[in-house]
């Protein structure tokens, strides 16, 4: 569906993505997560075409970045990180002027703003003013613009900024219902809080890909330690004599919290709450800390 082939991005002078390969099938919702400034925004505007490639090519169902940036464009619905200000402009009327510049009019205009605000959760709300949206919205709306043309990919930048959490579960909804539909999703997320609706990760840093797969802790389990947290209220001393058993280098955050981290070649996290509840101790909350995919950048 979607192939980098030793794509290098050049702002500058300076090199920004160095000679990156990655495949991304159809149907599946990737995540490119790494530090700030680590060239995700870059990567992802490099292939929704809008800025060239210096090296190498970026193919979207066969139509090259470089060759057919036009045949791109069709194919890929962008979301920008937030709303430019549009001031006293409604939310039916920004969505027609992008329709309007996508060749759309008449019916198949209409039936395309009519069915990007619905699947964007602002069904009837056309006539709102743009400077009166909350960020939820605002961000919704952008991702009704992106669905105009019914592109076979969207590409979101830094999808949650700014969104509260029910906004938050609502913008994973809508992405996790696009890979239902067969859509294929590329995000760049800055926190390193991956959500649960995308289906694939990659990590970029220094220009290049890392590590790429499922997105799961086990995929990158391979050399790599792993820091936990546990909660167990007023028996943290006990659990830290428990972990630092299994030479999970147990560390006392407070009476209630204990931190370990875990090599490659120790014991399973299982293992670890399983000796911790045999000896006793009532374990309210475990997981990793902080969350997985943040230790993948801090590594």
């Amino acid at each position: 569906m979607i192939r980098f082939e030793q794509s290098t991005i050049e702002q500058s002078g300076h090199i920004v993505i160095d000679r990156l390969s990655l495949a991304v099938s159809a149907g599946q919702a990737l995540a490119v997560i790494g530090r700030t400034g680590a060239g995700k925004s870059t990567l992802l505007a490099a292939l929704a075409a809008a800025i060239s490639t210096r090296g190498g090519d970026i193919t979207v169902q066969g139509h090259s970045v470089r060759r057919d940036p036009a045949g791109v464009r069709r194919l890929i619905g962008y979301v920008p990180a937030r709303l430019e200000a549009w001031p006293a402009a409604r939310a039916a009327d920004f969505l027609e002027l992008f329709a309007n510049a996508a060749g759309l009019s008449g019916t198949g205009l209409r039936r395309a703003l009519d069915k990007s605000l619905s699947l964007a959760g602002l069904g009837g709300r056309g006539s709102q003013q743009i400077d009166q949206l909350s960020d939820g919205a605002a961000k919704r709306l952008l991702i009704a613009r992106a669905l105009l043309h019914d592109p076979q990919v969207l590409v979101f930048d830094d999808p949650f900024a700014s969104l509260d959490p029910p906004d938050r579960r609502e913008t994973e909804r809508l992405i996790g219902d696009a890979t239902l539909m067969g859509r294929t999703v590329i995000a760049a997320i800055n926190a390193a809080d991956v959500s649960d609706c995308f289906t694939h990760l990659a990590v970029l840093a220094d220009g290049r890909i890392t590590a790429h797969g499922p997105a799961s802790p086990e995929t990158f389990t391979a050399d790599r330690a792993w820091r936990y947290r546990f909660v167990c209220r007023g028996q943290a001393a006990a659990v830290a004599d428990t972990l630092r058993s299994l030479s999970a280098e147990p560390h006392l955050v407070d009476a209630d919290t204990v931190d370990c981290r875990v090599a490659a070649a120790g014991p399973a996290s299982g293992r670890l709450i399983e000796a911790v509840v045999r000896s006793g101790v009532n374990v309210e909350s475990v997981g990793h800390h902080p969350h997985w995919a943040a230790q993948l950048i801090d590594s």
